[in-house]
């Protein structure tokens, strides 16, 4: 599947049809088409992900575009590469605490549709669209198809990265269904998305 934007990579709609929710690496650059395509389509509100060092390393082109309204909401406890397989899904799970519920309010109740992003768009950006879209009733099916779209995506990025960063395990960092897969039976066992409405009364 190929991006949204011409530079970038993993840039998608998380809803088929739908510009409600767009998920995305770090958009660095957009030409002046593809910022009148967002206007068009309402798509006006920006949650970036990253870290604050993530953010000072790769501003985001929105961030002083008053076209938009630009949110830095950090997603915690993703900003590292876990250091073997079996501590992706741990890491995952890991994500959602009460900083993550903020987020997902925040974007539920955001007056524009929204565009979020990470770094390359596969782990925070993948969390944060799973549980969208158990909010929303998709199946684990359709969340572990969509996950997976960002390891055709970014396969040859990937692979550049592990060549670059050589203690890397390529494993860890190119999405699986495993990992997933072990997420979503591990937040339904832990969480209720009705925590989600809960939060109405601390805005």
């Amino acid at each position: 599947m190929s991006s949204l934007f011409e530079n970038t990579c993993n840039t998608r709609l998380l809803f088929k049809n739908d510009t409600r929710f767009i998920r995305s690496d770090v958009p660095i650059k957009l030409t002046e088409d593809e910022i009148q395509w967002l206007i068009h389509h309402n798509v006006r509100t920006i949650f970036d992900l990253r870290s604050e060092n993530e953010r000072f390393k790769q501003p985001s082109l929105f961030e002083n575009d008053t076209r938009f309204i630009y949110h830095h909401t950090p997603v915690t406890g993703g900003n590292h590469i876990p250091r073997t397989p079996e501590e992706v899904s741990l890491s995952y799970i890991h994500m959602v605490d009460e900083n993550m519920w903020k987020i997902i309010y925040m974007m539920l109740h955001a007056s524009t549709h929204v565009l979020y992003f990470c770094n390359a768009g596969k782990d925070r950006t993948g969390i944060v669209s799973a549980i969208l879209m158990l909010y929303f009733g998709m199946d684990h099916e359709s969340i572990v198809e969509d996950y997976l779209i960002s390891k055709d995506n970014l396969q040859k990025r990937l692979e550049m990265y592990v060549q670059n960063h050589p203690h890397i395990d390529m494993n860890v960092i190119t999405p699986r269904r495993e990992y997933i897969e072990r997420f979503l039976k591990d937040f339904e066992q832990q969480y209720d998305l009705q925590m989600i409405k809960k939060m109405e009364n601390n805005f």
